[in-house]
């Protein structure tokens, strides 16, 4: 009875550390729809892992450190897991662990692709992959959307990559997933459990799919304007192409994550593609985890069949060969995980490049990485039994035990630099998998036998001594052994890294030959210069160089706004036009587009720069060298924006000047108001009026040039300067 409540003490924990990580790292929801179902359990692992090892440590410091549950000894010392996980769950409340908490959650989130998986799916099923509507029930609804709304000669159900193609396959897009639940209409493409994964994606999605509804409105609105023109104008077309590509976007995001979400393998994601109406066809190898559990396997299986019938080897017990064989399958793992990963990165971004010089430092760096990996499971393997049989010496027989058998984990370390080389370099030849697969098991072999040189050098004889009968002999096992494990090691990886990189490429070429077959390629929204290069953002928050704000704290910015301000050409005038602000996922930061503006030829877009701390947002356009700034304040719920707006004015020919102004945008509630030129005769003139020089002087203000000093020659003082219309 004591012995089971002792083990409970162990079991009660573990549960409940793996729920509380569980939510902790499906939050947002989303999190699970933004990778890959092998992805997110391979980060979810790691950040258990991670938990695992602090609650150890914690453990160890209660019952082995200078805590003193040691001092206690008696009942209470078997209390430790508990009390530690009690801990644990306490620190979180302190603001420094949280933060170490968040970091770790960050880096495995990360780790796993999320959600960086949904949009490389997202954008290449929204701009490469070929899409008819599946059933003729879609195909009906999009005919009867399109020729009701816009017009029949805006219908195209063609591969042509024509306008009126680009738009039918948006419209199609949209109806296929959003338009069941704004409509109404069944869902045709899903049973009862893809029901239940759809109603979930939407539930969780819900901002995105509202978005998705909006942008569609301008879709058709610019189908309209469009093909309702006998000679469409330039900024038709390209307003088109824009909203073309939007609706694509966001449907096609909220359809990856749906696939991702429903199915866990990458061929049955492509069957459920298929069933949506996408061309999904091509090869599915790669070297996923099916192969990765397999090596694991093969070298427990291996190296155990190796100690259990090797002659020369002592009689070891079961239990004592699976705790020597499992840490080091698992070791060999990871090695082969880090090896393909690098290897496979490598490839893309330098394909066809045979000479180029192979990625040391990043090998270098997995290696390292695996290494460590492999040192803390030789220490856990003997440590988590002892304490649980409550050892007060557990950790130091752990740690003695290590430094005896530390060259041991050389071998996972060579393994993964061998492999990742072999990869790159025979995984990018034009040979067959049995070619490839033969040259990468013989020179695995051999870098495994000579890690193993080193290897059987530093071990001691009386380490030696525990395992084999006669010392002679027993260097040469481990040079044996070792070389036959990294031959079958060798053999596996690289006959399905080769068969991974093959299918890789007929990917690559059918996508290419759809191309030539004219499969549109919807035109990308070319995004606006920056001032200057940033680093690639992380989704949901913008750059630093923006100002690092997330999307959850300016969200309520977005929307559209009428935009007043002086017209400078002409006195008197006020220019209002309409402002949209919507958050842009390509380029993770808010952005900004002028939209009705009389002088068309002046429309600007361009992204929103938010500092911290200020209560002022810069609108800024780059373009050919040329900057203007906008500088308003955060409005709130029912205020306007104020500030200044920088740019050059061209009163005439190639004469240009510096020109500041007043400007306002106040937020379109249900009715947009006057729009254009507003003349003094208009009865909007005088509103618009007080709202530009209600600017000065809280929101903004002009320093003038100082004035003269006092003197018998000094001229009269200038009138006080204050910020005027300017004309």
């Amino acid at each position: 009875m004591s012995q089971l409540v002792q083990y409970s003490e162990w079991l009660i924990p573990v549960p409940v550390l793996i729920a509380i990580a569980w939510v902790r790292f499906n939050s947002p929801p989303t999190n699970r729809s933004g990778t890959t179902f092998v992805m997110f359990s391979v980060g979810l692992m790691l950040y258990c892992l991670l938990i695992g090892v602090l609650w150890l440590l914690v453990i160890i410091g209660l019952t082995q450190g200078s805590l003193g549950f040691n001092k206690l000894h008696g009942e209470f010392a078997q209390h430790a897991p508990l009390v530690a996980a009690l801990v644990m769950v306490a620190a979180t409340h302190v603001s420094w662990i949280r933060r170490m908490d968040d970091a770790a959650r960050a880096f495995c989130i990360t780790f796993a692709a999320i959600p960086r998986e949904a949009d490389r799916l997202a954008l290449e099923l929204a701009q490469t992959a070929a899409f008819q509507p599946k059933t003729e029930r879609l195909r009906a609804k999009v005919g009867k959307v399109i020729t009701e709304c816009v017009g029949p000669h805006a219908l195209n159900f063609e591969l042509d990559g024509s306008l009126a193609a680009r738009f039918t396959r948006a419209v199609g897009l949209y109806w296929l997933f959003i338009g069941p639940k704004s409509g109404g209409t069944p869902i045709e493409f899903a049973n009862g459990n893809g029901k239940s994964a759809y109603t979930r994606i939407m539930q969780i999605s819900e901002a995105k799919a509202k978005s998705a509804a909006a942008r569609y409105h301008e879709l058709m609105q610019a189908g309209c304007a469009y093909f309702a023109t006998q000679n469409p104008a330039k900024e038709l077309e390209e307003a088109l192409n824009h909203s073309i590509s939007e609706v694509a976007q966001l449907t096609c995001n909220l359809i990856a994550r749906y696939v991702l979400y429903c199915d866990a393998t990458k061929s049955k994601r492509l069957r459920r593609l298929s069933t949506m109406g996408f061309d999904a066809s091509g090869a599915i190898w790669s070297f996923g985890p099916d192969q990765w559990v397999t090596t694991i396997f093969a070298v427990i299986g291996l190296s155990a069949g190796m100690m259990a019938f090797t002659p020369g080897m002592l009689r070891l017990t079961g239990g004592q060969i699976l705790t020597i064989s499992i840490p080091f399958g698992l070791s060999i793992g990871v090695a082969v995980i880090a090896a393909v990963w690098v290897a496979q990165r490598f490839l893309e971004h330098h394909d066809g490049e045979i000479s180029t010089y192979p990625p040391t430092a990043e090998l270098t760096a997995a290696a390292l990485i695996v290494a460590g990996f492999s040192a803390g499971l030789r220490i856990a393997t003997p440590l988590v039994p002892a304490i649980i049989e409550g050892s007060d010496s557990a950790l130091w027989d752990a740690l003695a035990q290590f430094a005896e058998r530390w060259p041991g984990v050389i071998i996972p370390f060579a393994c993964t630099i061998s492999l990742g080389l072999l990869c790159i370099y025979l995984g990018a030849r034009p040979w067959s998998p049995l070619r490839v697969a033969v040259l990468g098991a013989l020179a695995n072999g051999l870098a495994c036998m000579a890690a193993a040189v080193v290897v059987a050098w530093l071990l001691q004889d009386a380490v030696l001594a525990k395992f084999y009968k006669d010392l002679e002999y027993a260097r040469v096992l481990i040079l044996l052994n070792s070389g036959l494990i990294g031959v079958a090691i060798g053999s596996m990886v690289l006959w399905q890294f080769k068969r991974s990189e093959r299918a890789r490429h007929d990917d690559a070429e059918h996508a290419a030959e759809r191309a030539r077959e004219g499969v549109p390629r919807l035109a990308a929204v070319e995004p606006p210069e920056g001032l200057d290069p940033v680093a690639s953002p992380r989704p949901g928050v913008a750059a630093q160089s923006y100002g690092g704000y997330s999307y959850e704290n300016v969200k309520a910015l977005e929307g559209r706004y009428v935009c007043l301000r002086p017209g400078f050409a002409s006195p008197g005038v006020i220019s209002a036009y309409l402002m949209d602000l919507r958050w842009d996922d390509a380029a993770s930061c808010l952005t900004f587009e002028e939209k009705n503006r009389e002088d068309a030829g002046h429309t600007q877009c361009g992204r929103v720069y938010i500092p911290d701390g200020r209560p002022f947002m810069s609108f800024v356009t780059v373009a050919q060298g040329g900057i203007r700034l906008i500088t308003v304040s955060r409005p709130g719920e029912r205020d306007s924006a104020r500030g200044l707006i920088m740019t050059l004015s061209n009163p005439s020919g190639m004469q240009f000047t510096p020109a500041s102004a007043p400007i306002v945008l106040k937020r379109v509630a249900d009715t947009i108001p006057a729009l254009g030129f507003i003349r003094p005769d208009t009865p909007d003139y005088e509103s618009y009026r007080r709202e530009l020089e209600a600017v000065a002087p809280a929101f903004g203000f002009f320093a003038t040039a100082p004035r003269p000093a006092a003197g018998p020659e000094a001229k009269p003082a200038a009138v006080e300067a204050r910020l005027s219309l300017v004309t």
